[in-house]
């Protein structure tokens, strides 16, 4: 994350500084929306000054930006957390448990102003940062491979690119669209159709 900041958090203090003005901006944007969202209102919903604000970001974009990043870095951690956890559960009821947390990424921090979305979505391209989903698909892959020798056919190469992508583009395309189905059950069951749907047709190579 300290790629996207104006100031290098090396001191608690300044962690904690950049913290709570993630955890502002992700109420701005959950509870009034993302035209709420300039660095004189985040700054106020922060207990900051303005210029304490661009000590660190130099924009609204970049701050979003270092939400998505912080979020990435936690489904993460939830992922290898779980797995760690669940070493001997089967590998169905993990990756039920994977898209869940999946799920719940994009649901929590969606942005609800299409514009806003599109420019992000831009600058983390521009930036080279990964996907949420990437974390989790692979996770996916691996789980799925790994239990090759229980009846499962591993896929190759070409069915892990459209797997990937396939589960990427439905979130990133729920959230670009701020739509009401994202956070849902449906959704979620959806989604996991979408992937063992997937998963149980592969065949051996």
């Amino acid at each position: 994350m300290a790629d996207i900041l104006r100031k290098t958090p090396l001191q608690e203090r300044a962690r904690q500084t950049i913290e709570t003005i993630l955890d502002a901006t992700a109420r701005i944007l959950v509870e009034e929306g993302g035209d709420r969202l300039t660095t004189n209102h985040l700054a106020r919903k922060a207990g900051f000054s303005i210029g304490t604000v661009y000590q660190y970001f130099p924009n609204k974009e970049t701050i979003v930006l270092a939400l998505i990043e912080r979020q990435r870095e936690e489904t993460g951690r939830r992922i290898r957390s779980m797995l760690d956890d669940w070493r001997d559960a089967a590998p169905e009821k993990k990756i039920r448990e994977i898209v869940r947390i999946l799920h719940e990424a994009f649901a929590v921090h969606r942005m609800p102003e299409r514009r806003l979305a599109l420019a992000l979505l831009k600058i983390a391209a521009a930036r080279g940062l990964p996907s949420p989903p990437n974390v989790a698909v692979q996770a996916i892959v691996g789980i799925w491979g790994e239990a090759n020798g229980k009846g499962n056919v591993p896929l190759n190469e070409s069915e892990e690119f459209v797997l990937t992508r396939s589960v990427i583009e439905v979130l990133r395309q729920a959230t670009l669209q701020s739509s009401p189905l994202l956070g849902t059950p449906d959704f979620e069951e959806a989604l996991l159709r979408l992937v063992f749907g997937f998963l149980h047709s592969a065949r051996p190579s």
